[in-house]
């Protein structure tokens, strides 16, 4: 009488296994799909992530571009700069990988600007082709000059000024009407020391900055910076020799003239020393402009500072003595750098018979034979001594001491502007600042 029921409980139970065993296949395809999903999703965002920092990096390396192709001279045949003599407030210039770019693929592209797509051939050609010095990576590069405009779009107001151009006008500026170019160099006053963010020029070494933004797509991702460029100002030029200490003069044929060699910028005073040091000349030098002859006063520039920072580009690294030897020429200008303690070298660094263009930076002491041609300038953290014998001495430029000079024998030393900005021209660009807009 039992047996039916124990049958019927075993199949109950066999019907309970089965809908058990059933809703274990549904967990299962619910934790297999979700975990397909997962996967998906986490594939997804790794391979959205891998092409975002491939397209930030895309578009850095069009940064570096643009920062290279604005170092050298304007004539050189891969210069992006602006290639006028006097600056275009409305210059701007594209890098560009691909001849299908479209102007639409700028989202601030204007048709007010000159708008450059420079090549070797021609530096004012506007015709879209891939002017890049690479074609693997996709990226283009935009460069222009920095405005009051810019400057007031960044923060600046009268009570929180970022520049100072002397101009009357404290009013805002448009887009439409920017204003003028903003340079970085040291300011209008009549003694600077420090270098300022913002200045108009004044007669002094300035370099203009630009804006560089630079676009990089890898897939569906697009990044965007931009980054603030400048050359480094160098330093303040007064005169044509500055030193700390004195400056002594025992030979025959002497002359210091701060008149420009090449006539852009007001005569400078021949020599200038720190006080309470001097200028004490013998025999019948020519110091030219006389008035003013040479000056004094509290002017501290900071030459082991400068030499610091302008050896990063340094093309050439001496390490001894030099003669005979030629470095750069007159349309590509080097930047040599020696430290007399690396290896070490008594009584600092010799040359002679030397023909040189760019920038000659001594840490230590520096000792100059006959023969030695240069034109730019030369900073030495040390003493100088010019040996002028033979042919004599000849710098067309700026020479700057930190410590004392002692001039013996023959000495042409000429200030001369062009040949100090050619020198500074070549020094490699810097960044000030940079962000990533999206």
């Amino acid at each position: 009488m039992c047996e039916p029921v124990r049958q019927e409980g075993m199949a109950n139970q066999r019907g309970i296994v089965l809908v058990v065993c059933l809703l274990l296949v549904v967990v299962l395809l619910l934790l297999g799909a979700t975990a397909i999903m997962t996967s998906t999703t986490d594939l997804n965002i790794t391979g959205n992530y891998k092409t975002s920092v491939q397209a930030f990096y895309t578009a850095e390396a069009g940064i570096i571009e643009a920062m290279g192709r604005l170092r050298g001279a304007s004539t050189a045949a891969n210069y992006a700069g602006d290639p006028a003599a006097a600056p275009e407030v409305w210059w701007s210039a594209y890098l560009l990988t691909s001849n299908s770019w479209q102007t639409s693929q700028d989202p601030e592209y204007s048709g007010s600007y000159q708008n450059f797509i420079p090549t070797s051939s021609s530096h004012t050609s506007t015709a879209i082709t891939a002017n890049s010095l690479q074609s693997a990576i996709p990226y283009f590069a935009k460069i222009r000059h920095k405005r009051e405009f810019d400057a007031e779009q960044e923060g600046h107001t009268t009570t929180s000024a970022h520049y100072f151009d002397n101009d009357g006008n404290t009013g805002t500026h448009t887009a439409s009407s920017p204003g003028r170019i903003i340079y970085y160099g040291y300011g209008n006053s009549a003694s600077p020391t420090t270098a300022l963010q913002f200045s108009s020029p004044a007669g002094t070494t300035t370099h203009r900055p630009v804006d560089v933004t630079a676009y990089g797509r890898v897939g569906s991702s697009l990044k965007r910076i931009r980054a603030e460029v400048v050359h480094t100002p160098g330093p303040v030029i007064v005169s044509a020799i500055y030193a700390k200490g004195n400056i002594t003069g025992n030979g025959s044929a002497l002359t210091i003239n701060g008149n420009d060699n090449c006539g852009t910028v007001a005569a400078k005073p021949p020599t200038y020393n720190q006080t309470p040091s001097t200028t004490n000349p013998n025999g019948t030098p020519v110091m030219v402009p006389n008035p003013p002859g040479p000056q004094q006063g509290p002017l501290d520039i900071d030459i082991a500072a400068h030499v610091n920072n302008l050896k990063n580009s340094a093309t050439v690294i001496i390490t001894e003595d030099q003669t005979g030897l030629t470095y750069g020429s007159s349309t590509d200008s080097v930047t040599c750098f020696s430290n007399t303690d690396q290896p070490y070298n008594v009584n600092g660094l010799k040359m002679q018979n030397i023909q040189g263009f760019g920038t000659l930076l001594v840490e230590g002491d520096l000792e100059l034979g006959g023969n030695f041609n240069w034109d730019g300038l030369v900073l030495c953290t040390g003493v100088i001594t010019f040996n002028g014998g033979g042919a004599g001495i000849n710098i067309r430029g700026a020479v700057l001491a930190n410590q004392t000079v002692t001039i013996n024998g023959s000495l042409d030393i000429r200030y001369d502007s062009c040949m100090i900005e050619k020198a500074l021209n070549n020094q490699a660009p810097q960044i000030l600042n940079w962000r990533e807009l999206y």
